[in-house]
């Protein structure tokens, strides 16, 4: 499949253009190529998987530098980083959204960030 523009990953991502060239600028998610001519933004689609699971991270209020610590990791590690931010947090939802936060990112959850918010409150 061919490169996206940032237009398109952008829309496929469910990523603002904004938010897009600021995870660049940190380092989060890079584009593939960036047009030499224009400064156009390329993007992978391989790329949507580590760019949906930033929007769930940012989701759930994790910091971007939280962010950028727990890419790297392996699905076990992020999940039990994520745990310990989000227990070390206050949070106004209470066990609701505790509850919530298990069901997203159980560690099998955290292999599959492309799973919609519908099915992860379904659970």
């Amino acid at each position: 499949m061919d490169q996206m523009s940032i237009g398109e990953f952008a829309r496929d991502s469910r990523l603002s253009a904004k938010a897009l060239r600021l995870y660049d600028e940190l380092g989060l998610l890079p584009p593939a190529r960036v047009d030499e001519d224009s400064g156009c933004r390329f993007y992978e689609p391989v790329q949507l998987k580590q760019a949906r699971l930033i929007a769930a991270l940012r989701q759930l209020q994790v910091p971007l530098a939280e962010i950028k610590a727990i890419l790297p990791l392996e699905p076990a590690q992020a999940a039990e980083r994520v745990r310990v931010i989000w227990a070390a947090t206050a949070h106004p939802l209470g066990t609701r959204s505790s509850t919530l936060f298990t069901a997203t990112f159980s560690p099998n959850r955290l292999v599959s960030p492309w799973v919609s918010t519908a099915q992860r409150l379904a659970v």
